[in-house]
């Protein structure tokens, strides 16, 4: 059941993974270019686009929520999941841009 939920649950993600992928990319390239100040402007930019997509999502997949919750996930359990991937993925992308201590990779040398 576990594993069912969770491809669920993937599938569900899948439907806008690219467009919080390009954000989340360009968030931390910004951290990289302008360093730790930026780092809280850079965090509401995230948050802001993620209810942007997230209130899109709901308007526009409504009929689709009816066939998770047929299958036995709930609204709550979707979108959770998914904001705690997106966050995963967004730290991940935060520490090897290199502007914490201790990490070294150069993000912009990252993906060339």
């Amino acid at each position: 059941m576990i594993y069912k939920s969770f491809r669920l649950m993937m599938t569900f993600y899948g439907s806008f993974f690219a467009a919080t992928l390009v954000i989340s990319i360009a968030c931390a390239a910004l951290f990289a270019y302008l360093g730790l100040p930026a780092l809280t402007v850079i965090i509401w930019f995230k948050i802001a686009t993620l209810g942007i997509v997230a209130y899109y999502i709901s308007i526009y997949k409504h009929k689709e929520f009816l066939y998770y919750q047929n299958l036995g996930i709930s609204k709550s359990f979707l979108w959770s999941g998914t904001m705690v991937l997106e966050f995963l993925m967004f730290s991940f992308l935060l520490l090897i841009s290199g502007r914490f201590q201790g990490v070294s990779t150069d993000f912009f040398n990252f993906f060339m």
